[in-house]
């Protein structure tokens, strides 16, 4: 089915409190190594679905390994790859960021990817991951955002945080699929088991790019019980809002660290007229700081 442009503006105005564009998505190329994303088997039939949740409850994390196929894993990529090529040239600069500006072979960050593109949004709405937020965490969810996020080469740590800082709740959950590949040596993320149940840390501002926020007190106590994530190409890591997490620097000179997350908020954050405020005061705010820098 093709998505309207008046279904693809109500999304935008009422699923995702920080999104700003109303740009006509793409037309999607729907097929993919696997067929349609809104065939793909449902996460039902890739996970054990009591297991998952009780360790999610008691942990504040799933990692579930080979949960795509090498085939849908290289659709997504090809998919990515068309994205780059034809819909990065014409976004505003807000939704892509670059190592070195403009050069588009530098991409480490694209947001909001299923505002401009029909397949990311078919992908987020695919019974692969749609429903699966709403089964770790027990109430009823739907799709917030697309991102494309790859630590080159070099980059430093990710500091310790919590997305929960960012949401501005804790109503949600965040998946972070593995396109390729991550290990130590390129920047694999960390968990703290547990520290959901701390809730919402005090944070302090960094310099960082896409990472503005991070734990003013990262103990002894959480960077001894840290667990690493290596996650094979296909691997989907999913964490709580309030799950403090890290990565660490990248220290491949050749290998990047590309990955797509996937955001899902319960229903009830659509309609809450003070968190919305809120978003667009900081991401009116960021950008400003990011264009000040020069990286968007």
């Amino acid at each position: 089915m093709l998505i309207t442009k008046s279904r693809m503006v109500e999304s935008i105005n009422n699923k995702s409190p920080n999104a700003q564009c109303t740009m006509e998505p793409k037309a999607k190329k729907i097929k993919t190594g696997e067929g349609l994303v809104s065939e793909w088997p449902k996460f039902s039939e890739r996970i054990d679905e009591k297991k998952e949740r009780k360790f999610f409850l008691d942990e504040g994390y799933v990692k579930l390994s080979d949960f795509l196929s090498e085939k849908e894993v290289a659709g997504i990529n090809s998919e990515l790859d068309r994205y780059r090529k034809d819909v990065v040239p014409e976004l505003p600069p807000k939704r892509a960021f670059f190592e070195k500006k403009d050069d588009a072979s530098t991409i480490i960050r694209l947001e909001r990817m299923a505002d401009f593109d029909h397949f990311f949004q078919d992908l987020s709405e695919s019974p692969a991951f749609n429903g699966l937020a709403d089964l770790l965490l027990g109430v009823d969810c739907e799709p917030n955002n697309v991102q494309f996020f790859s630590k080159p080469p070099g980059a430093k740590d990710t500091p310790p945080h919590q997305d929960g800082i960012y949401f501005m709740h804790d109503k949600g959950i965040t998946f972070w699929l593995a396109l390729d590949d991550a290990d130590e040596e390129n920047g694999a993320m960390s968990y703290v088991p547990q520290t959901y149940k701390l809730g919402e840390l005090k944070h302090k501002r960094t310099d960082q790019l896409g990472f503005s926020k991070a734990l003013v007190d990262y103990t002894e106590t959480m960077q001894k019980d840290a667990v690493l994530m290596p996650a094979k190409k296909g691997t989907l890591l999913g964490h709580h809002p309030y799950t403090v997490h890290v990565a660490g620097k990248n220290k491949s000179s050749t290998r990047w660290r590309p990955a797509l997350g996937l955001t899902y908020w319960a229903k009830s954050c659509r309609d809450d007229e003070e968190l919305k405020e809120k978003h667009k005061n900081y991401q009116k705010k960021l950008m400003e700081e990011l264009k000040d820098a020069g990286r968007i």
